[in-house]
């Protein structure tokens, strides 16, 4: 059982690479960590979590459906009321998937304890920075919850 799963849908590399750096940083932090693909992550693993990290690439600036699918079948069957959370993603053009993705956590309750991270696909080491920042701050708040 892991203190912060990370689950992330990405097509090109770029969001994959961005969970690795927010795994980084919750190892970091001295929590235990997870990451997994969208089409991995089971009802269990979020059940097991305290801290619950998603992240996606834009499409038509909104996050991805099969993000939107584990949403809908697993985070909310899970009932996530006594984990924390956070959001990141990945642009090329428009970036408004990151809003659209807080938006929807928020609305199920599960309170964000991290500004979001939204990168450009050609991210530098200055995005990079905040992406470890972002994993740094959920694994610190996952182990005291």
């Amino acid at each position: 059982m892991a203190d912060v799963l990370i689950v992330y849908d990405s097509r090109s590399g770029h969001t994959e690479n961005a969970a690795k750096k927010i795994y980084e940083g919750v190892e970091a932090s001295g929590a235990t960590v997870s990451l997994k693909t969208v089409r991995d992550a089971t009802i269990e693993d979020v059940k097991n979590a305290k801290g619950i990290i998603l992240g996606s690439l834009c499409i038509e600036d909104n996050y991805s459906g099969e993000l939107r699918e584990f949403i809908n079948d697993k985070l909310k069957v899970a009932r996530p009321v006594d984990k924390i959370g956070a959001a990141f993603g990945t642009y090329k053009w428009k970036g408004g998937n990151l809003k659209k993705l807080e938006d929807d956590l928020h609305w199920l309750g599960l309170p964000l304890v991290a500004e979001g991270v939204n990168v450009h696909h050609f991210a530098d080491e200055e995005a990079y920075k905040k992406l470890v920042e972002l994993g740094k701050k959920v694994g610190m708040e996952a182990r005291k919850h």
